[in-house]
């Protein structure tokens, strides 16, 4: 008994003594492999949010000078796909953009004629690309449609609004159109896009 209470108090004492620098390193050891564990898709969706946290903190600051923060369009995508899962949107499968030079923006979007009961008028699954020019003005954003295709087919705009329409009443959500102008995340003045990557100034 009296050897196992000594040994107990070694082991404190060697615990007491063991290098504050040495349980540093083991920390950081163990966050890099948390880290490590995280899959691709995740990581760039947690950068992305931390970087429009930190905007939305310095939103408001007088002191601030005008900065900028870089997004590629792979973190881009991996971003709205975790925010899709997160709000369990249903009836919009996909969503996929592509950043070009001059704020030249290309994109996809699948939704679920079914589950917004459309798919008797439009078929089961829609489609859509579109192509346009992204505008910015006091922290708002719109997309100018150049093109737009649904299933591989040249459709009006208003046939994507009317989806549009369908997707917000289902959400209890003000409807609105893909012309319209919309709010930045907060923090966020304007933006400029260029090959692969999109950069916002706040």
């Amino acid at each position: 008994m009296w050897q196992l209470s000594n040994l107990k108090r070694k082991q404190e004492k060697m615990i007491s003594h063991f290098p504050k620098r040495w349980s540093t390193v083991l920390l950081v050891g163990l966050a890099l492999l948390l880290t490590g564990g995280i899959d691709r898709m995740t990581r760039n969706a947690l950068k992305v949010q931390h970087i429009l946290k930190t905007i939305e903190r310095q939103h408001g600051r007088s002191d601030a000078e005008q900065s900028s923060a870089e997004v590629s369009e792979t973190e881009l995508n991996d971003y709205i796909a975790s925010r899709l899962a997160k709000e369990n949107r249903s009836t919009l499968y996909t969503v996929t953009v592509t950043l070009r030079d001059n704020n030249q923006i290309g994109g996809k979007l699948r939704f679920d004629a079914k589950r917004l009961n459309l798919d008797v008028l439009l078929g089961d699954h829609l489609d859509f690309d579109f192509n346009g020019t992204v505008y910015t003005r006091s922290g708002a954003a719109r997309i100018d449609l150049r093109a737009l295709t649904m299933n591989g087919q040249a459709v009006n705009p208003q046939i994507l609004d009317f989806v549009l329409h369908t997707a917000a009443l289902a959400y209890g959500e003000e409807p609105g159109s893909i012309g319209d102008w919309y709010d930045l995340p907060k923090g966020v003045k304007d933006l400029s896009t260029s090959n692969a990557k999109v950069v916002l100034h706040y």
